[in-house]
């Protein structure tokens, strides 16, 4: 009877470590929360999240210029796999969805922040990032859908932020504890 509790406590132990939860990264996209990889996904997410995300049209990645402006676009548009638009309410009548495939977050923030360094932008994106996709309304993202900016060569101790993929750059939530 001792060795059949003792088995079993042993096997319980060893079930409970193989399902103990993986732990989240400390950094990164990754860090932002489970990854998004479909647009329908996306669209799931913003609906369970913002309430709403009607009208959903599939937009050509070259339609991100006329959306964005030709700064923003040439800077994001490479790295994009998928993009649409939804209306989310009155206050957000369209929004820009944006996915990344594969490690193309990563390379959207080193180019970023390569132009950042070089002088030709001035400021990060205005679009809130989670783990994979983009959202264009920045407030929207981090207000209501806990969401996060991009920044390079700053630092707030009063903003919640999370180091970004790439050196000398955060993702950063001025309203994280604030909902």
């Amino acid at each position: 009877m001792r060795r059949l509790a003792t088995a079993l406590l042993i096997s319980t132990s060893v079930l409970a470590a193989c399902s103990a939860p993986t732990p989240t990264a400390a950094r990164g996209a990754e860090a932002l929360g489970a990854r998004l990889t479909t647009m329908d996904e996306l669209v799931d997410w913003m609906e369970d999240t913002a309430g709403e995300c009607a009208q959903v049209r599939a937009r050509a990645i070259g339609e991100l210029t006329d959306f964005v402006g030709p700064d923003i676009a040439a800077r994001i548009s490479p790295h994009v796999s998928e993009w649409a638009t939804c209306r989310v309410s009155p206050e957000f009548p369209v929004v820009g969805l944006v996915l990344f495939s594969g490690d193309e977050q990563r390379k959207f923030q080193e180019s970023w922040r390569d132009a950042m360094s070089a002088g030709e932008i001035a400021d990060g994106p205005a679009f809130a990032f989670g783990n994979g996709f983009a959202v264009s309304q920045g407030f929207l993202g981090t207000a209501k859908l806990g969401l996060y900016y991009f920044r390079c060569e700053t630092t707030d101790p009063r903003v919640h932020q999370v180091p970004a993929d790439v050196e000398g750059c955060v993702f950063a939530n001025p309203e994280h504890g604030h909902h």
